[in-house]
């Protein structure tokens, strides 16, 4: 599992376009990584600077805010807090923020 406090802008941006996968006892989740922003300079006290994950799943989906356990070819096992933030014609939108 990669830890959250050692990632940053640059872990993520290589994987844009890879699917990211997981498994509940509810629902399979398949979603793909669509882009990495930086969202700004870090606090002082801060050990990266943030930035959000965008990530896209097909259209219709819905699925509760939370935490899931995603895998990721090349990348590993992850946990991640996403929300959803629309539906639209391209599909359904989620994002993660890092502060």
């Amino acid at each position: 599992m990669i830890p959250l406090e050692t990632v940053d802008h640059d872990t993520f941006a290589p994987f844009t376009g890879h699917a990211l996968v997981t498994t509940t006892a509810d629902v399979r989740l398949e979603i793909q990584l669509s882009g990495v922003k930086q969202l700004g300079h870090r606090r002082t006290d801060a050990g990266r600077d943030p930035f959000a994950l965008a990530f896209l799943g097909p259209q219709g989906l819905r699925v509760p805010q939370g935490i899931y356990q995603f895998a990721c070819e090349g990348l590993g096992e992850i946990e991640l807090f996403i929300t959803q933030v629309a539906d639209g014609p391209e599909g359904s939108e989620f994002e993660a923020i890092f502060t």
